[in-house]
């Protein structure tokens, strides 16, 4: 295996894309084999065979159509899925509809809205220009799902496509598992190279949704476009625009940051 992809900061949208048009080049279809067998293996000793008390996060993005391939080899069949409907792309949300795993459970958290992103104090997460304002959408999303399917089903294990070549802390526990007030969780694919995943989602013909065949796709994943942090204000809203125009017109009864935008453009 070839390793050419250092740190999500480091590497750019063109770096990404070459590697995945040639990663036959730099992972073997034995190699990704292995690995998914390696870490299939790890999840069903960490899980004592208990498959059923488990779930695993999918967001539609590479990381977790890597991991939905280890966790079917695993035996693990229920999956999670944290969206935040009124200020999704739509044509992610058509793919996930398309492409979603069976035993997938979707909620959407519906009380984030162009308007609630208009008020004062909110107004920094829109295009946040800092990790920790941005990582403020995954708690929007992703995490408060989590936390809600924990409440409601209560299974001993959430399992993420966490990785520490993403820049994702795992703690340095047996097995990286780490446990809150709130859950347990496990990451199988901790360990994983950015080509390794690249490679599973290859070799096992898994399609990728549109989000990465936009502009900053690799840089940005999957997520809603408020969140999204691929420059200046002006430029985010650009892109938002290039992408899906619609977007921006729905939200700007309610948020005057994306009417004005409108408006300087000739859109409005």
């Amino acid at each position: 295996m070839r390793r050419v992809l250092k740190a999500k900061s480091a590497y750019s949208n063109t770096d990404v894309q070459r590697v995945w048009e040639s990663i036959t080049d730099y992972v073997t279809e034995e190699e990704a084999a292995q690995a998914v067998e390696d870490a299939a293996a790890e999840t069903r000793h960490v899980l004592n065979g208990r498959t059923d008390d488990a779930v695993y996060g999918w967001s539609a993005g590479k990381d977790s159509i890597a991991l939905e391939v280890v966790m079917e080899r695993a035996g693990v069949r229920r999956a999670l899925l944290g969206t935040l409907p009124h200020l999704e792309f739509t044509a992610y949300m058509a793919w996930i509809a398309e492409h979603q795993p069976d035993g997938l459970t979707h909620l959407g958290n519906t009380a984030i809205t162009p308007a609630w992103l208009a008020k004062p104090q909110n107004d920094r997460y829109l295009f946040p220009t800092n990790s920790t304002d941005g990582y403020r959408w995954t708690m929007l999303g992703t995490r408060w799902a989590q936390h809600r399917y924990q409440e409601e089903h209560k299974p001993r294990l959430q399992i993420y496509g966490r990785r520490t070549a993403d820049g994702n802390s795992i703690p340095a526990t047996e097995y990286g598992i780490h446990t809150t007030r709130r859950l347990t969780s496990y990451c199988p694919i901790r360990t994983w190279s950015h080509e390794m995943v690249l490679a599973v989602i290859h070799y096992n013909r898994r399609p990728l949704p549109p989000t990465y065949s936009w502009p900053n796709g690799w840089k940005t994943g999957t997520g809603s476009w408020p969140g999204r942090r691929v420059g200046t204000r002006d430029e985010s809203f650009a892109e938002t625009y290039a992408i899906e125009p619609g977007l921006l017109h729905t939200a700007a009864p309610d948020l005057p940051a994306a009417a004005a935008w409108l408006r300087s453009r000739g859109y409005a």
